[in-house]
């Protein structure tokens, strides 16, 4: 599934289509790249400090993502996939 996402983002890139949903970048975003700190993902995906925090947030309480404490610098936390994400991408 992840290499039909990245045709449609190239799609949505040249052509200016908007192919995804904001929440749906976020999770391709951690799918491509394994567990990302959250000023990275907003930095990724273009998305405002507000608007970024209500992808996250509704994404977490989907079960879709979850956080942890970076183990190198214990100020960050990171976001990853859940299994339950994980399935629901491997369609």
């Amino acid at each position: 599934m992840q290499q039909e996402i990245e045709k449609l983002l190239v799609f949505q890139n040249k052509a200016g289509v908007k192919c995804f949903h904001n929440e749906m970048r976020v999770l391709y975003e951690i799918l491509s790249k394994g567990p990302l700190p959250s000023l990275d993902i907003m930095r990724m995906t273009g998305r405002s400090i507000s608007a970024h925090n209500d992808d996250v947030k509704r994404l977490v309480m989907l079960g879709l993502i979850e956080s942890r404490v970076c183990q190198l610098d214990k100020r960050r936390k990171l976001y990853d996939l859940t299994d339950k994400a994980r399935q629901l991408l491997e369609v």
